[in-house]
């Protein structure tokens, strides 16, 4: 992290502080929504000439009226589509699925978050950009591609899925999609929904 990078995190802080003290506005979706951008912006990193690669795991520390209010998996899941239609508007590339997480901190007050973020590889990967691999076929779900980038991608309503569906129709862990030498073979996981 550069000298300019940790100024700006502090007057970010200092700034984040003396509203939560001072302003009546409780912590909103969008207030998480604007610090998901900021980090994206700031954190991604060009590989090449046509390519910036962005973090995809984003750790929200809140306080703990704060978590109980906003610390959903449903928002969480919001603001990971969000970010990656936002990502796809700044052409970002992505090494894995996005995710938003969101932490309890007990030591923070009311109205102060702290926001992290890596790049964490995946077997499946958003596609934001208009370049396709030859490597790695593709897959669109409900109008969202992904590259499968590993030999095995599972897709189900799980968390622990590499695509995760939200649909009560799709068994947490419904289909595996094999990439073989030979070509892609998908396999029923046992799935109980059809």
């Amino acid at each position: 992290m550069s000298v300019l990078d940790r100024l700006e995190k502090s007057v970010e802080g200092a700034m984040n502080g003396v509203f939560a003290k001072f302003g009546s506005k409780d912590l909103q979706p969008v207030d998480l929504s604007s610090a998901l951008e900021r980090e994206i912006d700031n954190q991604s990193m060009p590989i090449d000439r046509d390519r910036t690669v962005a973090p995809n795991e984003y750790h929200f520390k809140l306080s703990t009226p704060d978590f109980d209010q906003l610390g959903s998996e449903a928002l969480a899941n919001e603001l990971a589509d969000n970010l990656t239609q936002y990502a796809k508007s700044q052409h970002y590339a992505f090494v894995g699925p996005v995710a938003v997480i969101f932490e309890e901190d007990t030591d923070l007050t009311k109205g102060n978050f702290n926001l992290t973020s890596d790049s964490v590889p995946g077997n499946a990967v958003p596609v934001t950009t208009q370049e396709q691999s030859e490597n790695h076929p593709m897959l669109e779900i409900n109008g969202n591609r992904y590259l499968l980038t590993k030999d095995r991608t599972i897709l189900g309503r799980g968390s622990g899925c590499d695509i995760v569906i939200d649909d009560p129709g799709i068994s947490r862990r419904h289909l595996g999609i094999d990439v073989t030498p030979d070509g892609v073979i998908a396999r029923d996981l046992g799935s109980t929904n059809g």
